[in-house]
């Protein structure tokens, strides 16, 4: 098949190497003229370790990581553990693979020079594209310099403000969720009384929140979430008030100490969207935040995508003679799971700001309040996510 992508992100870049890997011709639109670091760490889930093993760059995506021994829950001021989720070994005997910590430009040059290596020549930047002409037989783009590129399928990766989404289903604004996400990374070493405990750190507090973790072995990945009554501000990068957020978390120890060595923050509105009822019409299909946008609080958002694209590979048929079934099947098989995702990821947007969060955290794990000090009853709770796979069902179940 001739296969169009918009969108070079995480989810865009996965599903252009699964096709081409199967052997279809691939073509990687970006608006941006360069693919730039777009936010700063990410965590990739075993389930998401999985699927670029698969893809070939799992040992390339590891060598740039971290590995973090525990998820940590702790309350923000008093730095007092609430909850532990072991990761490391015990990750990988559990789920088949590492729970990772790395740098968003890392993942993304990985995966877009191995592209670059199955597929030489099938990524441009700086094309945008401009209308579409959707067909049960055919799909046609024109960019904004008046090229037409016409392909067998589209593919939408161009996140939640979807220019393909918005021409397929009309205009869906999405949703403010009253939490403004803060990020920065900061330098550290070894010694540096700054660093905060190793794995990924939650330090949870009313109305706020922070997670930090090291993406590499000197720099950390710092995001503190604040809530705000309304957002009107375009953007994703947008420069923040240092004062004001040292002002939010004075008092948090070790967030504070971190913040004291951060100059200029950036801040961005965290906005989603319910979950669709279809993801694609005639021989346009959505993927990623372009379909299910994913707040970050299961950190999940990358993990989505990369599942998106390797799922959506294995479906569709070797020749474009009739891609709907192919489709069909994708969003029967990827739609339940992505929405049981945000759920959780909303459901612990709250859980994070409340005053006293261990009761409704513990209650949620098997076996109640006993399970804060099971281990095997804490990961038990994330086998459908972590043991699922890109053809997984709600369940967790592989399909």
């Amino acid at each position: 098949m001739r296969i169009l992508i918009a969108g070079a992100g995480i989810a865009g870049l996965a599903a252009a190497l699964a096709l081409a890997r199967k052997g279809h011709e691939v073509q990687l639109i970006e608006q941006a003229a360069a693919l730039e670091e777009v936010g700063a760490g990410l965590q990739l889930g075993p389930n998401a370790m999985r699927v670029l093993d698969a893809l070939g760059v799992g040992g390339a995506v590891a060598a740039a990581g971290q590995v973090p021994a525990a998820i940590t829950m702790r309350d923000g001021r008093s730095a007092r553990e609430i909850l532990k989720i072991p990761l490391g070994d015990a990750a990988r005997r559990r789920w088949g693979a590492a729970y990772m910590t790395a740098h968003r430009a890392d993942l993304v040059a990985i995966l877009a020079d191995a592209l670059k290596r199955a597929q030489p020549g099938s990524l441009r930047t700086g094309v945008m594209l401009t209308t579409l002409d959707n067909r049960p037989d055919r799909v046609a783009v024109t960019t904004q310099t008046g090229e037409t590129l016409a392909a067998d399928l589209l593919i939408g990766a161009d996140g939640i403000r979807s220019v393909v989404r918005r021409q397929l289903f009309g205009e869906d604004a999405a949703r403010f969720t009253g939490h403004v996400a803060w990020r920065a990374l900061i330098r550290v070493d070894k010694a540096d009384p700054v660093a905060p405990p190793a794995g990924v750190g939650a330090w949870i507090g009313p109305r706020r929140h922070a997670v930090t973790y090291r993406i590499r072995p000197d720099l950390v990945n710092l995001v503190a979430v604040t809530e705000q009554a309304d957002w009107r501000e375009e953007g994703w990068n947008l420069p923040g008030d240092i004062d004001r957020l040292r002002a939010e978390f004075a008092g948090w120890g070790t967030i504070s100490r971190l913040l004291d060595r951060v100059e200029a923050p950036l801040r961005w509105g965290l906005h989603d969207r319910k979950p669709m009822r279809a993801w694609h019409r005639d021989r346009t299909v959505l993927i990623g935040d372009a379909c299910h946008p994913m707040l970050p609080f299961l950190a999940q958002g990358a993990a989505m995508g990369i599942e998106d694209g390797f799922a959506l590979a294995q479906l569709l048929p070797p020749d474009g003679a009739d891609a709907e079934p192919a489709l069909t099947r994708f969003f029967a098989l990827r739609q339940p799971r992505t929405a049981r995702v945000q759920a959780m990821a909303r459901s612990n947007g709250v859980d994070f700001h409340e005053g006293n969060p261990l009761a409704n955290l513990a209650m949620r794990l098997p076996l109640g309040r006993a399970a804060a000090v099971r281990p095997d009853a804490v990961l038990a709770r994330w086998d459908w996510l972590y043991g699922g796979g890109p053809l997984a069902s709600a369940s967790g179940k592989l399909a």
